[in-house]
């Protein structure tokens, strides 16, 4: 009797929650057992708990569930607890998004990859494109600027058009090349208006069966975009933030001090020697003769200017972003709150984003649900000076950047008026725009049987744009001249809608039998309206672009507006048969206004069938092999032209308006601009994928391998006509094209030992581009852009870059053959491929191209206890860009000697016999290929360590979970190219931006 009232006195009931690790709901049917007893109980729907324990002081809860991993918790005498069970990766089953619906991985037939909220709050970073570049199979990001704020390129198994108004700058890539965006069932132009903190998880459709859904408008791939959500529950608040320091690294190595004096002489020898005074020597070389006097003081002074050194500084970094959460059986709801600031190397430099997110679900009855959801994004980006930097790299460190008295000097070198001093370009250059991004859902959702669901999504999206650009007395291009000061503005605003219907309609015959059929009618709208003013003459800096009306000299005043509409009617079945052979039949007919009259609509096809091997009979009784599917799938997609350039009545012919002096009266004409083309239809993507999805050692190294074949009919381009035609030319499905590739994803648990677990993940992609036919008897396309030379080639990749092939140095003792081609020692040499002992046009060929060979990623990490410790590598292989840092910054403008400050090169001198670059100012008339460079780069993308304190320590806080972390962001690049960045070489230097590194730490807390 004593013994059992001591027990009774003992005993305490306690109380808690558990929430999901994997979307951080409250998670019900949760096994609790207290440790070495058979004591048990199960969250309810709530995810709360309670448990009678015999001696809480010492006592062990153990919470349990299939597919996560089992936790332990000492009680220390708490009588309530919160506990977070993370999912176990070696079983989870995951849910996929793949379009107007969702699907187990286990059940899916087509090529997907993807990213949850735990991958993205691991990588911590600024841009939702950042967060997954590197991270997907076959999907290649690359960054377009490196100011902040910039934007991301993004490619999905090659490149599937020609884009007629495709520039150097986006290094082979264009808007319309880009992957079909959507957020929360909103179709978007990008992503990067996302706080990446706000997404729950994205989910990337490769292969056409996959895209083919969203039929036209999926042949580049789809990433589909989910927020976070509300969660039933009480109510959790959870607050994350970093807070950093950004500098420039990877500077390249220019030339300085005395190191600059010689490279200068040997400029003067140089230019002596291209016109014709090869006795010149560098012991001839009088500086007075050459160099300003200014510079002259300088350099028997010993006072040099590092100007890169003197313009580049340290940036800050913070994000902060607040979520809130709860519900009950009837309504859930969430709110987020986000603020990002971000600081370039280059003063003026900087972006500000606000984010805000608010959606409620609640049920009305039984029948009868609704969900509205709003996300708004409102962000200021400041480019800064888009010349400071070039002119960093480009001015003499012999020159001055102040006065006697200590004012700034405008002309660091006497007489020079092209360059400027850049430490002036942050007060006289301002490049803003402000762009509020506002994105909603209103969601209605009538279920009549179990069976049956009908929803209706309205889905706006209402964006305002204003670019803002003042450029005042002390810039570069209004050189110090009061009258030529400027303003431009430009006012944008876009609205579209989707308006989607849809039926789904599930049921099982039998046990072997389950069918799931879609319905979709979608419409979908995009309205947009620009107005642009440019003004000159301001008498002050102070008005920026403010005061259009203080600019007398009115230069410009443009407006435009678009409109194009999409009509799609859709079906999907999927069959499931015993749970082991899956088939999935996709048919879209989509009507698009931007086509021809008579070919805008198009049937877009796919079926798509997959085998789980590992089900089967035969593969019972054996551990190695823990799961296996098999999948085959073909689909067609379409592109209405807008990779290929063609914007809204692109088909017709326009009419375009212009002034004619008659009788010295001015008059205004009309004429036609563009030829109509009334056969322009649709570009097809037809695509065969081929898959294996695996598992082994109990899904401890589990993954996918794909191969595909991509074939694009009737690419739309711009083709050009004779001038005498009156037109530049006419839009036509002028080709066809190949991507071909393979994709590998991996998983693997490496070790998980007792407190210790170690877990990679690594993905590989390679793809093959190849023309395969172009309009009429063409089999080939030439054109340049600014200083390149590229072809379309049939039988190559798409834009391969077309130029003479680089074959060293001409030497001295090869002067008789250099004369030969009209060339002298020092000058770049070139091979003569037809042999016919003249260089020219016919003599070049194809020396690669943007695309590359391959791409990789790998994630390595590590949890020991309460640390957890990551990093993150990717990697991009075999691509050739032009280089404009190299066109700018490597003696490329050096007629005049020496005019602009150099790259140290290894370059040619009589004394320096080198074959890798020319003789200062003497680089003969084929020095084009050295323009070209590998852009193969290995980035650490991050690497962060962690600690998650302890229920000891956060539990007298009434916190529920608290860690606390460290990570360099960016910290290495190992690259064998000697510009600012291998993502941006393709980018004209003016408006470029150093590659930078981040150093910040964090903190992720919940109540």
């Amino acid at each position: 009797m004593i013994s059992a009232i001591t027990v009774f006195a003992q005993s305490s009931n306690i109380t808690g929650v558990v929430i999901s690790g994997e979307d951080s709901q409250p998670f019900p049917g949760v096994t609790v057992v207290v440790k070495g007893t058979s004591i048990g109980a199960v969250t309810d729907l709530d995810g709360a708990f309670s448990i009678n324990v015999p001696d809480a002081s010492n006592a062990t809860l153990v919470f349990s569930f299939i597919g996560f991993m089992t936790q332990e918790v000492v009680l220390n005498n708490r009588s309530f607890v919160e506990v977070t069970i993370e999912p176990d990766v070696s079983q989870l089953d995951e849910v996929v998004v793949i379009g107007y619906g969702e699907t187990k991985r286990r059940d899916l037939t087509g090529a997907v990859g993807s990213m949850n909220s735990a991958n993205i709050r691991e990588t911590n970073k600024v841009n939702a494109f950042q967060a997954l570049q590197g991270q997907v199979a076959g999907v290649n990001i690359q960054a377009a600027d490196n100011k902040p704020g910039g934007g991301f390129n993004v490619r999905i198994r090659g490149a599937n058009t020609i884009n007629a108004n495709e520039t150097v700058e986006q290094g082979g890539f264009s808007a319309g090349q880009n992957p079909l965006f959507i957020v929360d069932g909103i179709f978007v132009n990008d992503i990067s208006f996302l706080n990446p903190s706000d997404i729950e998880r994205m989910d990337v459709l490769k292969d056409a069966s996959a895209t083919a859904i969203y039929g036209s408008r999926g042949s580049n791939g789809v990433v589909i975009v989910e927020t976070k959500k509300g969660a039933k529950g009480r109510v959790s608040v959870q607050y994350d933030n970093y807070i950093g320091v950004r500098q420039a690294y990877n500077v390249p190595d220019m030339l300085q001090g005395d190191e600059f004096v010689q490279y200068f002489k040997d400029a003067v020898v140089g230019n002596q020697w291209a016109s014709g005074n090869r006795n010149f020597t560098v012991n001839d070389v009088v500086l007075s003769d050459f160099m300003r006097p200014n510079e002259i003081a300088n350099v028997n002074a010993g006072q040099f200017t590092n100007w890169i050194d003197l313009v580049n500084t340290t940036g800050a970094q913070q994000n902060h972003t607040v979520n809130v959460s709860g519900g009950n059986d009837a309504t859930i709801y969430g709110f987020g709150l986000a603020y990002t600031q971000d600081e370039g190397t280059f003063q003026g430099e900087d972006f500000e984003r606000f984010n805000l997110r608010a959606n409620v679900n609640t049920t009305l009855s039984k029948y009868v649900s609704l969900g509205f959801s709003n996300y708004a994004s409102f962000t200021t980006r400041n480019e800064g000076s888009r010349e400071g930097l070039r002119s960093a790299y480009r001015l003499r460190p012999t020159g001055s950047p102040f006065e006697a008295n200590g004012d700034l000097k405008f002309f660091p070198l006497e007489g020079e008026t092209f360059i400027t001093n850049p430490l002036f370009e942050p007060e006289s250059m301002t490049m803003e725009t402000k762009t509020l991004n506002y994105l909603s859902n209103l969601s209605l959702a009538v279920s009549p049987t179990k069976n049956l669901k009908f929803t209706s999504n309205f889905s706006p999206n209402i964006e305002f744009r204003r670019f803002g650009e003042y450029r005042g007395r002390f810039n570069k291009s209004t050189n110090g001249v009061i009258g030529n000061t400027r303003a431009d503005v430009t006012n944008g605003n876009r609205l579209s809608y989707t308006w989607d219907n849809i039926i789904n309609y599930n049921t099982q015959f039998g046990d072997d039998h389950v069918i799931n059929a879609t319905f979709v009618y979608s419409m979908f709208l995009d309205r947009n309206e620009n107005y642009r003013m440019q003004r000159r003459g301001f008498t002050t800096d102070q008005f920026l672009f403010y005061n259009m009306g203080a600019g007398p000299d009115v230069r410009d005043v443009t407006s435009g507006f678009s409109k194009q509409t999409l009509e799609s009617y859709t079906a999907r079945v999927n069959y499931n048969l015993k749970d082991k052979y899956l088939f999935t039949f996709t048919g879209r007919y989509d009507g698009s206004s931007i086509l021809s009259e008579g070919n805008k609509w198009a049937f877009f096809p796919s079926a798509a069938v997959a085998w789980r091997v590992s089900d089967e009979i035969f593969m019972q009784g054996q551990n190695a092999v823990e799961d296996l599917k098999i999948r085959f799938s073909y689909g067609q997609t379409g592109n209405n032209g807008g990779g290929g350039g063609l914007a809204p009545l692109g088909s017709q012919s326009l009419i375009g308006n212009a002034f004619t002096n008659l009788g010295g009266q001015p008059f205004q004409t009309a004429f036609i601009t563009s030829l109509a083309n009334r056969n322009l239809t649709w570009e097809r993507t037809k695509e065969f994928n081929l898959g294996i999805d695996f598992g082994f050692v109990n899904n401890r190294i589990y993954g996918s391998l794909d191969l595909y074949d991509r074939q694009n009919t009737g690419i739309i381009f711009f083709r050009p006509t004779p001038s005498l035609s009156g037109y530049s030319g006419v839009f036509e499905n002028v080709g066809d094209a190949t991507n071909r590739g393979i994709e590998l994803t991996l998983n693997s648990v490496n070790v998980y030992k007792g407190d210790f677990k170690w877990t990679t993940s690594v993905n590989f992609a390679s793809n093959q581009n190849r023309i395969t036919r172009l309009y009429g008897d063409l089999d080939q396309i030439l054109f340049g852009v600014q200083a390149g030379s590229y072809i379309h080639r049939v039988g190559e990749s798409i834009g391969s870059i077309y130029t003479w092939v680089f074959d060293g140095i001409w030497q001295l003792d090869q002067l008789d053959q250099a004369q030969s081609f009209g060339q002298l020692p020092g000058q770049v040499r070139v091979k003569d491929i037809n042999n016919d002992g003249v260089i020219d046009a016919n003599d070049r060929d194809i020396i690669g191209n943007n695309l590359p060979k391959w791409t990789g990623g790998i994630t390595n990490s590590f949890n020991y206890k309460n640390f957890d410790f990551s990093f993150f590598v990717h990697t991009l292989q075999g691509a050739i860009s032009p280089s404009y840092f190299h066109i700018s910054h490597s003696g490329g403008f050096d007629s005049t000697p020496a005019r602009f400050n150099s790259l140290k090169t290894n370059y040619w001198t009589p004394d320096n016999p080198s074959n890798e670059w020319y003789q200062p100012s003497n680089n003969g008339p084929f020095a084009q290929p050295l323009v070209y460079h590998d852009v193969s780069f290995v980035k650490v993308g991050y690497i962060t360590l962690g600690y998650n304190f302890g229920d000891a320590i956060i539990a007298p806080l009434k916190v529920n979970s608290l860690r606390v972390y460290l990570t360099a962001q960016n910290p290495f690049t190992f690259t064998s190219y000697e510009g600012w960045d291998p993502e941006t070489a393709a980018r004209n230097s003016w408006g470029s931006a150093n590659l930078s590194r981040i150093i910040m730490g964090g903190i992720n807390v919940k109540f």
